[in-house]
């Protein structure tokens, strides 16, 4: 099963380069060009020693990339070795067969002894995977660079994200639509099985026991299951075929006429042929020997980098004319996660029948909306009907704080956009700026967060402004009596007082003064020092959990909060997500479809 992967590993290579935009703030082209200039050139050279003289390292390299980026991203965390106390992605049984790290080793150990500590593993891999399928004749793809290596490999992370090769077309099309990829993606970017090979354990079911009766698959060619039969023995755990027989060092397109007489040795080859967009495409390559597969696949290979690139695109575009939208659009998606789950509800307009999220008296004050239209309708335009609303906003969040110097955190994508927003549902879930410790800590523990996510989160209260209104009764009428909050310092009241008047809905203050536009650590010292806005703010003194993480950022200028923010923003942008069948891919973000 492990090396019958190599299905996969093409088509997600590809994932590679999106994931690569998501993955790494500042990722493009030429990115070692002042720092390392012979980087690429090294790594180049190191490949192609070592794919002259093995060939099938090339399909090798081309798995293990894929391995790498299929498993919580492009980070080179594949290449870690275990330790006593970790069994690492290497040891789990789709990687075990794992070929090529001898020559990521030789590259890594030559850019070295160029550029000490400069070149990540993560990009070596991605350069020599690429460079590698270049050399046996195959397409030749961009690779923007900029990776940095992750800390973390488990091998429960390989078992939970590293698809089967005996996938259906159901499956293979929504995981497909998950990394923003049509039908015809995948019958394109299936046919980088044209090089490899598999261990016979990862197709023998097909052979002897394909439903537990001792028969074979009905969708192989009769003629060619003894032929597989006669190179592969039930149980045989050891010996190899070729994916692409007679052609299998060389990149080409006679995979398709191999799958067009059902002749692909895995099941996820054979579904091609069971929808008519993909059948087509393998009639269509199989009959004119590939005459437009090279440049498809290399079409395929941009779109997928593309997507990402023009959410971010357009979010940066916006955000370096005005800054505060940062602020609103992470807001905009912590009410979109809160509420139900990260499903792009928050988006849609209210109708006739429905006062949705929008009309809550939370989000009366949300903005960015603008920003989510134009990246949607780019995206749109590019890939009609592929990209869902929620992944639109999760990214755009992310790239928006990321372009005012905030963290840079990882968005996995294949949300899908809910169908239901109501007012109801926004008021029963936003924690509100008046709460206390023990209704934020209750709050954050519904959507599977902890409390020191709660102190992490809450720094975001460094970038924006919020309407006087939200926090007047802590300066005029706390407790009924016309006095002010006791927990606000007693010093900072005249200063807001100055600013926000009795009743004043429509003045705005900042939330961290002096640097409101600008994603950092200072709101942990305001916080320490009795100024947040919000009771909410001043509720992070009543814990010793959050109160200590306070006074840990506010005395160490922030030495962990960006790290902090970022792992605590990949739990939230999980939380109750559609995928599969669930929910729309929404045509506009403000309607259902």
């Amino acid at each position: 099963m492990a090396t019958s992967l190599r299905f996969l590993s093409v088509l997600f290579l590809v994932s590679l380069f999106a994931l690569d935009t998501i993955e790494a703030k500042g990722l493009k082209l030429g990115f070692y060009q002042k720092t390392c200039p012979n980087a690429e050139f090294i790594i180049h050279k190191t490949t192609a020693a070592y794919v002259s003289r093995t060939p099938t390292l090339a399909a090798g390299l081309l798995r293990m990339n894929f391995h790498d980026c299929f498993v919580k991203g492009c980070d080179g965390s594949v290449l870690l070795n275990s330790t006593s106390n970790n069994q690492a992605e290497k040891a789990a049984i789709p990687n075990l067969t794992l070929k090529g790290f001898n020559v990521i080793d030789a590259a890594k150990a030559a850019v070295e002894k160029e550029c000490p500590g400069v070149v990540s593993c993560a990009d070596i891999l991605a350069l020599s995977a690429r460079d590698a399928v270049a050399m046996i004749k195959g397409p030749y793809w961009k690779v923007p660079t900029g990776r940095r290596d992750g800390r973390v490999s488990t091998m429960a992370n390989a078992f939970a994200n590293l698809p089967p090769p005996f996938a259906n077309i159901t499956a293979l099309k929504a995981s497909f639509a998950s990394k923003g990829l049509s039908a015809k993606d995948l019958a394109v970017l299936s046919g980088g099985h044209t090089i490899g090979v598999s261990l016979c354990l990862a197709f023998s079911n097909r052979l002897y026991n394909f439903t537990g009766k001792g028969d074979s698959d009905p969708t192989l060619d009769r003629e060619y299951i003894p032929r597989l039969k006669s190179k592969c023995k039930p149980g045989d755990a050891r010996t190899t075929a070729e994916m692409d027989p007679g052609s299998f060092k060389t990149f080409d397109s006679s995979y398709y006429s191999l799958v067009g007489k059902r002749r692909g040795l895995f099941q996820s080859d054979a579904a091609l042929l069971d929808d008519p967009m993909t059948k087509d495409y393998v009639r269509l390559q199989a009959t004119t020997k590939g005459s437009t597969f090279f440049q498809d696949f290399a079409e395929s290979m941009e779109k997928m980098g593309a997507i990402e690139f023009i959410i971010h695109k357009t979010t940066a575009a916006y955000v370096s004319r005005t800054p505060t939208l940062a602020a609103g659009l992470l807001r905009m998606h912590f009410h979109d996660c809160f509420v139900k789950g990260c499903d792009g509800s928050v988006l849609l307009n209210s109708t006739s029948n429905n006062q949705a999220e929008k009309a809550a008296i939370p989000n009366l004050t949300l903005k960015g909306f603008n920003v989510i239209d134009a990246a949607k309708a780019a995206v749109e335009k590019e890939c009609p009907g592929v990209v869902s609303c929620a992944d639109v906003l999760a990214l755009a969040a992310r790239d928006a704080v990321a372009t005012i110097r905030g963290p840079y955190w990882k968005v996995p994508t294949g949300r899908r956009d809910g169908r239901v927003s109501t007012v109801p549902n926004a008021f029963a879930n936003l924690p509100p700026p008046f709460a206390n410790i023990t209704a934020l800590k209750a709050s954050f523990a519904s959507k599977g967060l902890t409390v020191k996510d709660l102190a992490i989160l809450s720094g975001a209260h460094t970038i924006g402004v919020s309407v006087c209104q939200a926090f007047s009764n802590r300066l005029y009428n706390f407790t009924g009596k016309g006095d002010s909050d006791p927990t606000l310092d007693r010093q900072y009241i005249p200063r807001l007082k100055s600013k926000c008047k009795p009743g004043d809905v429509r003045t705005t203050a900042e939330m961290d003064p002096g640097s409101f536009k600008t994603f950092d650590s200072s709101y942990y010292s305001l916080v320490g020092k009795r100024r947040g806005l919000f009771q909410s703010d001043a509720a992070l003194l009543d814990d010793p959990v959050t109160k200590d993480y306070v006074r840990l950022q506010a005395t160490t200028k922030g030495s962990t909060f960006f790290p902090d923010f970022a792992q605590s923003m990949e739990k939230m942008g999980a939380i109750e997500v559609l995928t599969g069948k669930d929910g729309e891919i929404s045509k506009h973000c403000a309607f259902v479809n």
